[in-house]
């Protein structure tokens, strides 16, 4: 039988290990004064940080028991912000510090930017968020990991 659980917790996990991986990306980072980063450098941070976010998402809401199968649906898959929207509808308080950084990022995580062609979306702006503002709603998203199946 399956346990969701079982893979929430694996998603949990991974997403801590693409957090840990971007937050060292950070070292030497050259930083614009709000904070955001000033060069291409910040694109593997960057695509960390959205997997991170992934993942965290698919975690919680596997522990309020939406299946694995709905959240392998087109509408979901790579989708920051339908995950985050559906956490939501589930009653899970987020802040709107993290709503605007799960927003700001859904869409080239979506279309794979980071991961591809971020170089060459000229017609596109990359959204460039400033890292303590990613870091603090990744740890936000973590905490939203602990959702208790139970009511507890």
């Amino acid at each position: 039988m399956f346990d969701p659980i079982v893979l929430a917790s694996a998603y949990r996990l991974n997403g801590s290990n693409f957090q840990a991986s971007a937050r060292k990306l950070t070292r030497g980072l050259r930083l614009r004064e709000d904070g955001s980063p000033s060069n291409y450098g910040a694109i593997p941070l960057l695509y960390l940080a959205s997997q991170a976010a992934e993942l965290y998402l698919k975690a919680a809401l596997l522990k309020c028991e939406i299946s694995e199968e709905s959240l392998k649906k087109f509408d979901y898959r790579h989708n920051l912000e339908k995950l985050l929207y559906e956490l939501q509808n589930k009653g899970v308080k987020v802040t709107s510090q993290t709503v605007s950084i799960v927003i700001g990022l859904s869409k080239q995580h979506k279309s794979h930017t980071l991961r591809y062609n971020s170089m060459v979306a000229l017609n596109e702006e990359l959204y460039w968020p400033p890292l303590t503002a990613v870091f603090e709603a990744l740890d936000e998203m973590l905490l939203l990991t602990r959702i208790s199946t139970q009511d507890v």
